[in-house]
């Protein structure tokens, strides 16, 4: 009985909470409103031309042009695992006509102190658009004679020791971890010991690592479905694994590291992100702006090609913040355990 007057009072909360939700939304869009285009609209790549990075931005601009009214250029700038590009992006006017695609790499590199600068406290997030799932490929060329599937791979691994090598884009970054967890479950060794059967070969741009690939100068990469989709069906490359609870809707024949008991399911997500001192109006008109062009057919229907609808992409700034903090948390704990940070 005395519990029952609590009701009410619950239901006042939560309906001045939708208010308050409401209002909130309300001045967002005021907000968003409020904010005029007049000029080109940069976004940077840190990464290369043919990567995932870029082939996730290249099927939304001109999406992203017809809601803005103005033209989006993206510019490339790779290099240093994506740090350049970080840099790159904090050296334009926070003017509101400058945004950059972030991964999980920049929090890899943030906490090693690698990037130029502090990731966590100069830049905001304004929109996930996608969280894929990586699998380990192989090289067709390169595999005749050792091995058919990953756990063919991972034996003729420990029989030879760093006879066989792993292209990779972001050796520092979440690639990284999701490689070495898996390799690791796999060979059933530590993760800071997985570069004695397997050495790592770096490469400064995904249409660079593609062709060492195709030319067997390598033996496996980790990456993205949809950044070789076209070299499974020629069957130059062979997806062994994918890294993911569940086996892939586009790859239903490949088997995942969840059927191995193997906790790799870190994934690759990429967002939108601006300086921190950024117009308000701007990021929340260009958050607006995403969300309509992520909602396209046109884009629903790259999403659904590449494999990314798997797992839930889309996340307003709110949201991506969340994931960002607990990730923190998440890297930290993974290279304090690599010995690569203190």
């Amino acid at each position: 009985t005395t519990a029952a007057p609590a009701a009410p009072a619950a239901t006042e909360a939560a309906g001045s909470e939708a208010a308050g939700g409401e209002a909130k939304e309300a001045d967002t869009q005021a907000a968003a409103d409020d904010w005029k285009w007049e000029r080109k609209v940069t976004i940077v790549c840190p990464w290369g031309v043919g990567g995932g990075a870029d082939g996730t931005l290249r099927p939304l601009q001109p999406i992203l042009e017809k809601e803005l009214g103005v033209p989006v250029e993206i510019v490339n700038v790779e290099g240093a695992g994506g740090a350049n590009g970080i840099d790159f992006t904090y050296k334009q006017p926070a003017d509101g006509y400058t945004f950059v695609l972030g991964t999980q790499s920049h929090i890899m590199l943030d906490l090693q102190k690698i990037l130029p600068v502090d990731f966590k406290q100069e830049f905001r997030p304004v929109s996930k658009l996608v969280h894929s799932i990586n699998i380990i490929a192989s090289s067709k060329k390169a595999m005749e004679g050792k091995y058919t599937n990953f756990d063919e791979f991972v034996a003729y691994a420990k029989e030879h020791p760093q006879e066989l090598t792993c292209g990779m884009l972001t050796a520092t970054g979440a690639d990284s971890v999701s490689l070495k967890q898996t390799l690791a479950g796999g060979l059933g060794c530590g993760i800071t010991e997985v570069e004695q059967y397997v050495k790592i070969v770096n490469y400064s741009s995904g249409s660079e690592l593609s062709s060492a690939m195709v030319g067997g100068h390598i033996n496996i990469n980790i990456t993205g479905a949809d950044e070789i989709k076209g070299l499974i069906e020629s069957g130059d490359i062979v997806p062994l694994i994918s890294m993911s609870e569940n086996r892939m809707s586009s790859f239903p024949n490949v088997e995942c590291t969840g059927e191995h008991n193997i906790d790799s399911y870190v994934g690759t997500w990429r967002g939108i992100f601006c300086r921190m001192d950024t117009p308000d109006a701007a990021v929340n008109s260009m958050a607006a702006a995403l969300k309509k062009a992520w909602d396209s057919p046109e884009y629903q229907e790259f999403l659904k090609n590449a494999s990314y609808l798997d797992r839930e992409g889309y996340a307003d700034a709110a949201d991506f913040q969340k994931l960002i903090d607990s990730e923190y948390v998440t890297f930290e704990d993974y290279l304090k355990g690599a010995g690569l940070i203190k």
